[in-house]
């Protein structure tokens, strides 16, 4: 079985994480979306030579680089941290998880921006994100 480019894999989980907001299951939903945009993270980081290592904190600090790049219009970090907060809180200390403390649609609507731009940005061909030559 051969990986999906990581584009492809921000797009699909943005989907779920869209189903899972309308069924009104938001701790899949912030877990769906928290998985979207490292994978758009990802998607952006190869062909703009950005390390990211497979690890969290290396794609917060890429989506802080990527907006002083120019390449996303906002800056993703704290987006980035938060989702990675929510995602631990709920399914690895079992915390309940309501809508005050997070906006989801404006949530879904940043990491779609994220997935927009990687689309645009050409990761669509290849494997691993990077843009093909």
């Amino acid at each position: 079985m051969s990986p999906k480019a990581k584009v492809v894999v921000a797009r699909e989980h943005l989907t779920k994480a869209r189903q899972e907001t309308d069924g009104g299951d938001l701790r899949d939903a912030v877990q769906w979306a928290f998985a979207s945009l490292e994978a758009a993270i990802d998607a952006l980081a190869a062909p703009h030579a950005i390390a990211i290592d497979e690890k969290h904190w290396r794609r917060t600090a890429a989506a802080k680089e990527l907006y002083e790049r120019g390449v996303l219009p906002k800056d993703l970090s704290d987006l980035h941290q938060e989702l990675n907060h929510f995602r631990k809180a709920v399914f690895y200390e079992g915390e309940d998880l309501n809508a005050e403390e997070i906006e989801i649609e404006e949530t879904l609507a940043d990491v779609e921006t994220a997935v927009s731009i990687a689309e645009d940005d050409g990761g669509l061909g290849a494997e691993d994100g990077e843009k093909e030559s």
